[in-house]
């Protein structure tokens, strides 16, 4: 390709097109370094492309030609010498990084992401997520039974949970409530970083019994003098009489009728001043760019859930006689829809 051709403004249409269709390049690229721990390798400084491929194993030329693509997008650099270092973006596909991304991009590598989106054409035709079409059975019963997919998935989600913490803290003052729940809080990361943050304030961990048995971390921090743990499913109903409920990326994994479940639930838990606060990806008008409006078709792929505008989030939250007061933006790629009972 000439300089002309890829310099964004300067490409043609044609050109544009055919640089989003490749798109997946650099995506699978990326996965294949965070699988090899690349990043991890060079944390303590350069090494040759020799060293890496003794260390990880692999066919030396191919590993120099995996590295070329790489630093060409400023992931890793390469000296005069043949040398190779770490970037600010590579840096964050070290697993010891505050806000590591390695877990995220090897679990894009692997079937279980990869094979919906090759069946997009089947979930536009059915509206059914494509995942239970190709693995004959929905997302997370599927992770039950695959541990390895199951483990990298859920250490994707718990990276995230820290980026996520960091960017609601900064946009919200907790100081305001009692005692919040957090329903479908996983392990307790999320919560414990909130009263971490909030010194009188109490919370309860509210999820699976499958999930909050792994709460061990929460349980022996110095968060569980105010903490309760608490099981059961948000489908049939959470924890009474808080002042404030905390659904986290929850709503997102479902369709209208099984999320107006979960918030109707809330409703007839939540104090009546209460304060109900959804973190997710608040989609942008028509026309504007935005990545959240292909998170939406993801979330249609694995599990049939979707990403929602704010009138979307206004109207679902009326139906559960919730009122929604303001969406509150964030330094990440979640925002703060916060309603009130009606």
């Amino acid at each position: 390709m000439s300089e002309t051709e890829d310099s964004p403004n300067k490409m043609s249409p044609a050109w544009q097109m055919t640089h989003m269709i490749w798109g997946v390049m650099p995506s699978q690229a990326i996965c294949v370094a965070a699988k090899l721990g690349i990043a991890d390798l060079l944390a303590n400084g350069r090494k040759t492309a020799n060293e890496l491929a003794e260390s990880t194993k692999t066919h030396v030329g191919a590993l120099r030609r995996l590295l070329r693509a790489l630093t060409s997008l400023k992931i890793f650099g390469e000296d005069a010498n043949g040398g190779y270092s770490n970037t600010t973006l590579s840096e964050t596909l070290r697993s010891d990084h505050p806000h590591s991304v390695r877990a995220l991009a090897m679990i894009w590598g692997r079937s279980v992401f990869l094979q919906p989106w090759e069946n997009l054409d089947t979930a536009v035709a059915t509206g059914l997520p494509a995942f239970d079409h190709l693995f004959r059975e929905p997302f997370f019963e599927y992770l039950l039974r695959h541990s390895e997919d199951a483990s990298i998935f859920n250490a994707a989600m718990s990276a995230s949970t820290a980026v996520d913490l960091s960017a609601v803290l900064v946009a919200y003052d907790f100081s305001r409530f009692q005692r919040i729940v957090d329903v479908g809080g996983g392990r307790g990361a999320f919560l414990r970083g909130i009263l971490s943050a909030t010194p009188n304030l109490r919370g309860v961990l509210y999820d699976l019994p499958s999930v909050v048995a792994d709460a061990d971390t929460l349980r022996a921090s110095d968060m569980a003098g105010r903490c309760e743990v608490q099981s059961g499913s948000f489908f049939e109903a959470v924890p009474q009489g808080a002042d404030g409920y905390l659904l986290k990326r929850i709503i997102h994994d479902w369709d209208d009728e099984a999320s107006l479940k979960i918030l109707r639930n809330c409703r007839r838990a939540i104090h009546p001043e209460g304060t109900l606060l959804i973190v997710e990806r608040v989609l942008k008008p028509p026309n504007e760019p935005d990545f959240g409006k292909f998170m939406d078709l993801h979330m249609l792929l694995l599990l049939g859930g979707r990403e929602r505008s704010e009138p979307e989030f206004s109207a679902l939250l009326r139906e559960a006689r919730f009122s929604l007061t303001r969406v509150i933006p964030t330094p990440g790629p979640h925002s703060i829809v916060e309603s009130k009972p009606l």
